[in-house]
């Protein structure tokens, strides 16, 4: 919703302005090589998005397509920097992922270490965020920093038959994005976000699927490999009336390099592109004080074949039934839908308050278990509050808490497992904090 607050035009013009944006952008570069080390396990709750991004949207249900309160909101709808002013926010969030599989002796699962109930064993991580917006008058520039992640696992027993050693995957992506914002007219609003995209992978314990991989030697246990790209998003926010504001944004898929180290384990040769995501939302002022959220996310999984492959036998035929090869098998991810919604109460000028559910898809069907013990992304329903604190007129600490409630997906039907049963189970907590500076 667009409330400009305090907003100080001179303060980007000219050479002192220059300066500010590049100190930010190099500090940004900076940073994402650190989130890139700080990431391994980000955020695998809708698929491995997170439930939102931004402290304030987090706290709200993950909804912020039609309302914008932090620089995140580049990635939420880039419409939404406009309202922001000139600000630098910072968080950083503590990850806390439960993850576990219990297997039966049969098919891949390795007799004597793989079958039972094993736990992955990393289970916190910090995950940084942040944003600059520079107000021009006619238009905004930001930058923001944003991380996803979350297919990963660290089994210390080895899970596949034919293999040794602990088992495995670490997934971690950062985007950077520059955003510019503008008014089209006195009440529609948009942005675009130009992204560049980094990612690192690696996979280890998985020598078993040598037989069925295109090229055996770039499958596993090859350390880090990384990848980059770009990709584009694009938003719209309108105030439909004083009290309801709508808004809706597209991220393009990132196109991004291979991960060549892992060609003979990701179809077409080690290529990851970062799924399209489309936003709606609307924001109802139901009173001065309170404010009410709903978004509905569509994150499409279904367009990159190393996700969404099948990796069922029964379900693959001849070519098609490889690991590594063009359009071969993958983790059997389908589209992910996403309905959001959140409350904020401005209790005083000081204090505000904001609280929040979420609902989406599970990412696979119970068929496709098996590689998903390295993911299992079972996760689907968030409850979520928080809030914010003005220490002054220009710095504001934020709090979010997101717990992701205990979800199972079992699988009896996959082929590869001779029809004894999966059971992968997850669940989440997250806790952010960022501090916001208006300048």
């Amino acid at each position: 919703m667009h409330s400009r607050g305090v907003v100080h035009r001179g303060f980007c013009r000219g050479h002192g302005g220059t300066k500010m944006i590049s100190k930010f952008f190099k500090l940004a570069l900076l940073s994402g090589g650190a989130a890139l080390v700080l990431t391994g396990n980000a955020f695998a709750t809708n698929g491995y998005l997170p439930n939102g991004y931004g402290t304030a949207a987090k706290a709200m249900g993950g909804a912020g397509s039609a309302m914008s309160l932090d620089t995140q909101a580049a990635v939420n709808n880039p419409a939404g920097m406009y309202a922001l002013g000139n600000r630098v926010d910072i968080g950083v969030s503590l990850f806390n992922p439960n993850r576990d599989y219990d297997a039966q002796d049969s098919g891949f699962i390795n007799s004597a270490t793989g079958v039972g109930k094993h736990k992955s064993s990393k289970r916190l991580f910090l995950i940084p965020s942040m944003g600059v917006n520079f107000d021009r008058g006619d238009y905004t520039l930001g930058f923001t920093l944003t991380a996803n992640g979350g297919m990963n696992t660290t089994y210390k027993n080895t899970v596949f038959a034919g293999s040794s050693g602990k088992t495995g995957v670490d997934l971690a992506q950062v985007l950077l994005g520059m955003t510019y914002a503008r008014k089209l007219d006195s009440r529609n609003t948009f942005g675009i976000t130009p992204t560049l995209a980094a990612q690192r992978f690696k996979a280890y314990g998985l020598q078993g699927f040598a037989g069925i991989s295109e090229d055996s030697t770039k499958l596993t246990n090859n350390g880090y490999d990384y990848s980059y790209g770009y990709g584009v998003r694009i938003g719209w926010q309108g105030e439909m009336t004083d009290r309801l504001t709508l808004g809706a944004s597209y991220q393009s898929e990132m196109i991004m390099t291979k991960l060549s180290k892992y060609a003979g384990l990701f179809a077409d040769h080690g290529k990851f592109n970062i799924p399209p995501v489309i936003n709606l939302g609307a924001a109802f002022k139901a009173t001065p004080s309170v404010t009410i959220a709903a978004d509905f996310q569509h994150i499409r999984y279904g367009d990159i074949p190393a996700i969404t492959n099948s990796h069922n036998y029964a379900a693959v035929s001849g070519a098609k039934s490889q690991l590594g090869g063009s359009n071969d098998m993958g983790f059997g991810w389908q589209n992910v839908n996403v309905l959001k919604l959140g409350a904020q109460w401005k209790y005083n000028d000081q204090l505000t308050l904001r609280a929040g559910a979420s609902h989406s898809d599970k990412p696979f069907k119970t068929s496709e278990t098996l590689f998903n013990i390295l993911s299992p992304a079972t996760v689907n329903t968030h409850l979520t509050f928080g809030g914010a604190y003005a220490l002054d007129a220009r710095n504001t600490i934020n709090v979010s808490y997101v717990h992701a409630f205990s979800a199972h997906i079992s699988g009896g039907s996959n082929a590869n497992l001779g029809g004894k049963v999966v059971d992968l189970r997850m669940d989440q907590n997250d806790f952010e904090v960022s501090w916001d500076y208006k300048f």
